[in-house]
């Protein structure tokens, strides 16, 4: 039997199919799905990319295996990068490299958890860590969140009632909410997670997609309490493809990390793209490109908004948002967004209710929409079509 064969090349449709498919989202030419997380395609820096696995250093053997960390040159690269950034020092020893941020979830729970543990998310959250949570079968308990984030009152409400072993936060414009951890609030995790003696496991995904330049410091600046696992990643400020990202942490909790079974059977995470990416940063086409989304993803968000405003019903609520990549909308609460989903279906327009995204089966009159896949005349033409689903007109 010959190999073409076996692999079905004949069927031309289904490779068609498995080609265009991805692991967030799929979605055909025609339809405008704003439920779609991801950059667009258009946008993604393929000629700086390029260049840079052209640039790569002879001395290196980026294609054998790494060291458990990870790649050094990537960790002095990226340290340098963050500390312009982030406008706090950062030290590359305690960087801890990962194959993007939803492996780095999966490591973190593998180290530091225990089928049956609890974990803190908060309500709503990221559907796909909440997966994960599950996948390792611990006990996850939502604590509400509003406009500044977290509700810290209720986290210590619940601290008297359960002891986590972890608490994820998404704390620069969360994924769905779009809300911000204030500076407040932030502090006051800390205290508690040395009070209590959990683990922060901040999602700071998209701290660097800042849109006004006054996000608060990122939780990464807390890393000598010994209590906060900062996760970062390149999918929201590169490329979602390299699957690359970063761990900022106290040296003993990532030598937890590098002792898992995974790690120390492969070494090092991402090698090869480690060394791409170190070119990447040190040519200064990181600190340009991120620049440039910025700019192009606040036009978006202004297109978003004004459609909103002009089509949407009046009554349902939203917050602009500051940063990240999404708007989360709010219809009265009897209301459950899924009654949308088949007539959005027939209008070829997509969106992410809000159902998903909780852990105890609230939310239901929320919608997630984002702003990232597609440019300023498909979001306008998007929304204007989304509305009338809404409607009903």
């Amino acid at each position: 039997m010959s190999f073409r064969k076996v692999v079905g090349i004949g069927d031309r449709a289904a490779a068609k199919r498995l080609i265009a498919q991805t692991t967030q989202s799929w979605a055909a030419p025609d339809v405008t799905d704003f439920g779609i997380g991801q950059p667009q395609d258009s946008i993604l820096p393929v000629d700086i990319l390029h260049k840079a696995a052209l640039q790569q250093s002879a001395e290196r053997h980026p294609l054998q295996y790494g060291t458990e960390f990870g790649d050094g040159h990537l960790r002095l690269a990226l340290a340098n990068f963050l500390s312009e950034q982030y406008a706090i020092a950062v030290d590359p020893e305690p960087i801890f490299i990962t194959n993007g941020n939803s492996q780095a979830i999966d490591i973190v729970c593998t180290a530091f958890t225990k089928p049956g543990e609890v974990v803190f998310v908060e309500e709503p959250s990221y559907f796909l860590a909440l997966d994960i949570f599950r996948n390792h079968h611990l006990q996850i308990v939502g604590i509400p969140v509003d406009e500044h984030g977290l509700s810290i009152d209720a986290l210590e409400a619940a601290l008297e009632q359960h002891a986590p072993k972890l608490v994820y936060t998404i704390p620069a414009f969360h994924n769905p909410t779009g809300a911000t951890l204030s500076a407040e609030r932030r502090q006051r995790l800390v205290q508690l997670a040395v009070q209590h003696g959990f683990l922060i496991v901040a999602d700071e995904v998209y701290q660097l997609l800042d849109y006004r330049g006054d996000t608060p410091a990122p939780m990464a600046a807390y890393l000598d309490s010994g209590r906060v696992l900062s996760l970062g990643t390149f999918s929201k400020i590169l490329a979602p493809g390299l699957r690359l990202g970063w761990i900022q942490a106290e040296l003993g909790l990532l030598q937890r990390l590098a002792k898992t079974a995974y790690v120390v059977s492969g070494g090092g995470l991402n090698p090869y793209t480690s060394s791409i990416v170190q070119c990447v940063i040190e040519h200064g086409w990181q600190a340009e490109y991120l620049q440039t989304l910025r700019t192009l993803y606040r036009e978006r968000t202004d297109v978003m908004h004004k459609a909103l405003m002009r089509h949407f019903p009046k009554d349902i609520a939203y917050e602009k948002p500051a940063g990240g990549y999404f708007f989360w909308l709010k219809f009265a609460p009897q209301t459950d967004t899924r009654q949308f989903l088949d007539k959005a279906r027939d209008l070829k327009v997509g969106f992410r209710p809000g159902g998903v995204f909780s852990v105890s089966g609230g939310q239901k009159n929320c919608m997630r929409l984002s702003f990232a896949f597609y440019d300023a005349d498909r979001i306008a033409a998007g929304i204007e079509t989304l509305a009338h689903v809404v409607s009903g007109s």
